[in-house]
């Protein structure tokens, strides 16, 4: 249960007033019903500088390290991609950088907003050693993937959603993802479609995806139902 942002041909000089409104969804994004507010319990940033994946998280909430966060993107400046993470945990006990989102392997990352309830009977079929023993379900389903025909992270994502979606329980698959090379996205719910939202925007060589409307200045459209997008970076979107 988290918010969740995604900028290609990121510009630090350009984005930045986006990247400070998704912010404030720390405090003010949309949660649901029976939640308190706040999505408190850590962030990640996750962007590629000469062709490397580079990632920042922590278990802490974002508003207390925004100048930590500020200063990575400023100092980067430009990246193909940046993706930004902002968590509310549905497990006990795991606001830590090791339970923040994102995951990754080698170039490969892995964002998720929402919850496989039943995560666990995924991991008799993850073949991929580095696993943690305390791994919650983004991290076991990114494993599952990974464990699939890597060579096309896309197909081995909607391989891994097809299980999930047939044998397990699950509130939502919003996933943002990337090799480095493509831009994924993917929204799914089993429930709660007001919350679990992901929107779209195009504006000036960049694709936004965000869990909620940012900026009155782009026209967002809210992706359907297992809408997935495949997005080459560096293209004109």
């Amino acid at each position: 249960m988290c918010r969740v942002l995604g900028i290609t041909n990121f510009d630090y000089a350009r984005h930045k007033k986006i990247v400070a409104h998704f912010c404030e969804l720390t405090r003010s994004g949309m949660v649901m019903a029976e939640d308190p507010p706040g999505h408190e319990d850590g962030w990640g940033l996750a962007f590629y500088q000469q062709g490397e994946l580079v990632v920042h998280k922590s278990g802490v909430n974002l508003q207390e390290e925004l100048d930590r966060v500020n200063g990575l993107l400023s100092a980067m400046q430009t990246s193909p991609l940046m993706i930004l993470h902002l968590r509310k945990s549905a497990w006990a006990n795991t606001s830590s950088t090791r339970h923040a989102h994102p995951f990754h392997l080698g170039n490969n990352v892995f964002f998720h907003n929402g919850v496989v309830y039943d995560y666990q009977s995924l991991i008799p079929d993850i073949a991929l050693p580095g696993l943690g023993a305390d791994a919650r379900d983004t991290e076991v389903f990114f494993y599952h993937v990974m464990s699939g025909q890597v060579l096309d992270f896309g197909q081995a994502f909607l391989d891994s959603v097809a299980v999930i979606k047939e044998k397990h329980k699950y509130s939502a698959l919003n996933c943002l993802f990337s090799d480095g090379v493509k831009f994924f996205v993917y929204r799914d719910f089993a429930r709660e479609p007001d919350y679990y939202s992901l929107y779209k925007a195009y504006a000036q060589n960049s694709c936004f995806i965000s869990s909620e409307p940012l900026d009155k200045n782009l026209c967002w459209e809210m992706m359907a139902k297992e809408e997935f997008l495949t997005i080459e970076l560096g293209e004109v979107s």
